[in-house]
């Protein structure tokens, strides 16, 4: 099961906060599942493991100088995805039956609304596995050799012990075929990321560069922006694992540090 969970968030009065929520976004979450399911947050606060969830960083905030500013008559939104079944099936809960507030950075914020349903929020949704996998790889027409993500949060990648801030088509769709292969229980071939190297092009884009500064008031690099890629192999095969995984993106994030507000990717027009 594949969940992504918006919350609607409101304040009572003028806000400020520093100018990246995704380390406090990632403690919120973390703290929610604690109240329903302390054994599961415990599980997901585990080092060295490929992590069944993301966060968002605090969206619809005012930029003022170096901070965020929320305002009440503004309201901002959370964005949490669940890439396996226990944590979407928390997340399902929570949709039915959200927190009164959400705690980011010692400031209480009102949950107006929390919703899985895309009708009401275009980053909410929810699907299977098997129902990704039946509309990309079951037989039928040619899938198209093009595609094209919209990469809406600062993105970035860990190549060779580096930070690259470039969606090469390896990086982008060889991390999502490991995040594929750990949760999922169809496999996509590992050679899918040779694939992406090999044929895979990038055709189209317009990115810029987001400097965030993380712990330690260390910054960290990405990108933002949009990215069109184009096939060089019309391989039906290959095409289809590829859309397929553009289609996971939504849900699994691109890139490193996706559970701390990093990496939230779509496709274009979504």
């Amino acid at each position: 099961m594949l969940t992504s969970l918006v919350l609607t968030l409101t304040t009572a009065r003028v806000l400020t906060f520093p100018p990246h929520l995704g380390r406090a976004s990632h403690a919120a979450f973390l703290h929610i599942i604690s109240h329903t399911d302390p054994d599961l947050a415990e599980q997901l606060h585990a080092p060295n493991q490929q992590r069944p969830f993301t966060c968002s960083n605090v969206w619809g905030l005012r930029r003022r100088g170096h901070s965020l500013v929320m305002e009440p008559d503004r309201p901002a939104f959370l964005r949490y995805t669940g890439l396996n079944a226990k944590v979407s099936h928390r997340l399902r809960q929570l949709a039915q039956d959200p927190p009164a507030h959400v705690e980011i950075e010692g400031d209480k914020l009102l949950v107006q609304q929390a919703t899985l349903d895309p009708a009401t929020h275009p980053w909410a949704g929810q699907t299977g596995y098997e129902e990704l996998a039946s509309v990309h790889l079951l037989p039928g027409k040619s899938p198209p050799r093009r595609v094209e993500l919209e990469f809406a949060a600062p993105t970035a990648f860990r190549s060779g012990g580096k930070t690259l801030p470039l969606p090469l088509p390896d990086l982008v769709y060889g991390g999502l075929v490991e995040k594929w292969n750990e949760f999922a229980h169809i496999a996509v071939s590992g050679e899918a990321r040779r694939f992406a190297e090999e044929s895979m092009a990038i055709n189209r884009y317009k990115l810029s560069t987001r400097a965030i500064t993380a712990k330690g008031k260390s910054v960290q690099i990405g990108f933002v922006g949009h990215c069109r890629y184009i096939a060089l192999n019309q391989d039906r095969y290959w095409l289809s694992v590829i859309q397929l995984l553009s289609d996971y993106a939504f849900y699994a994030g691109v890139g490193y540090q996706t559970t701390r507000g990093m990496g939230q990717v779509r496709r274009s027009g979504k």
